[in-house]
């Protein structure tokens, strides 16, 4: 895809996210704002800025993990759905378009699954909101029904804070986010009916439905629970399937995402077996990638003149049923 053919083409990126000469993502104000005003609030400002490199928080149940990864992931989180959004240097296909698409309508059900702390849900919408703020997007209103799944209660927690403090600046911009958050574990049936359900129900009169799954490699693939999570995972994308149907799945880009019998492996193999009447991967992906990839870096909203790298593999799933193709 060309860079004038996209919905947002590169040069209409604002330099509040994006800046050309550096190659620099900054996460949108009022995201870095909220998050710093959370991380103060719970007094983890030390934890966030004293991060050993190629050491990764990866959550958990405990307050005291659930706060190590907002801490030390969260930006980095964000960063990686930013870069995904925007696509600045043209590497990731269709994926840039699929978020705008979503929003061309008058409502949109978005399902962020597994959210942890909303990083994906609330960086997709503050950009869109910052996009809407320097005319690069018509101010149209836009009617959100958000549904977080999540494990962590404490996660839950800081996603709801999050949002609380962001409800206003997206309003500003004419998004109005109509939020629901359940506990969910991928391994369960129960409560990912229940999941299933209340996204249903809460995006009944939606005209767009977006699904966004982001960093699950390391729970899916390296603890090595592909096989117990496949009967969940069938049933939240087999009822997110319909018209006007996507899923987004992100993640950083390494081996056990993007390699040889990784994660988007698998999922091809999936979408071309099981999940084939009610999606399929969308044009530009094969078997020998099965997703798209870029880097970028971007400025730590905690110490500004600081940089990290963010690296993002993202797999983008049509949920459109094979008898409506």
């Amino acid at each position: 895809m060309s860079a004038k053919s996209r919905l947002l083409p590169p040069a209409h990126i604002p330099t509040t996210l994006w800046d050309r000469s550096s190659e620099t993502l900054t996460l949108p104000s009022a995201l870095a704002s909220a998050y710093e005003r959370l991380i103060h609030r719970l007094g983890l400002h030390a934890t966030a800025t004293t991060r050993v490199k190629g050491v990764g928080a990866v959550g958990g149940l405990s307050k005291e993990s659930a706060d190590q990864h907002l801490a030390q992931a969260f930006d980095g989180s964000a960063a990686r759905v930013m870069l995904a959004a925007l696509d600045p240097r043209t590497e990731l296909g269709p994926t840039s378009d699929s978020f705008i698409q979503s929003t061309a309508g008058a409502s949109l059900a978005l399902t962020d699954a597994p959210c942890g702390a909303a990083a994906a849900a609330l960086a997709f919408l503050t950009v869109l909101a910052e996009l809407r703020a320097k005319r690069v997007l018509p101010r149209l209103p836009l009617d959100v029904k958000f549904v977080g799944g999540e494990l962590s209660p404490h996660a839950i927690a800081h996603a709801q804070q999050l949002f609380g403090e962001l409800l206003g600046e997206l309003e500003a911009r004419a998004i109005f986010v109509d939020c629901q958050f359940h506990v969910w574990n991928v391994l369960e049936s129960l409560s990912t009916a229940d999941l299933v359900k209340a996204s249903l129900l809460h995006g009944s009169s939606c005209t767009f439905k977006l699904l966004v799954i982001a960093n699950f490699n390391g729970f899916l693939v390296k603890d090595k629970k592909q096989s117990d999570a496949q009967p969940q995972l069938d049933e939240l994308l087999r009822y997110a399937s319909g018209e006007q149907s996507l899923a987004l799945w992100i993640e950083p880009e390494m081996n056990r995402s993007t390699g040889s019998g990784g994660l988007f492996s698998w999922l091809l193999g999936l979408l071309q077996s099981k999940w084939r009447l009610f999606a399929r991967s969308v044009p530009g992906a094969t078997e020998d990638a099965p997703g798209f990839c870029s880097e970028a870096r971007f400025r730590l909203p905690l110490a500004p003149a600081e940089t990290s790298r963010v690296k993002l593999a993202v797999m983008s799933i049509d949920l459109t049923r094979a008898g409506s193709r």
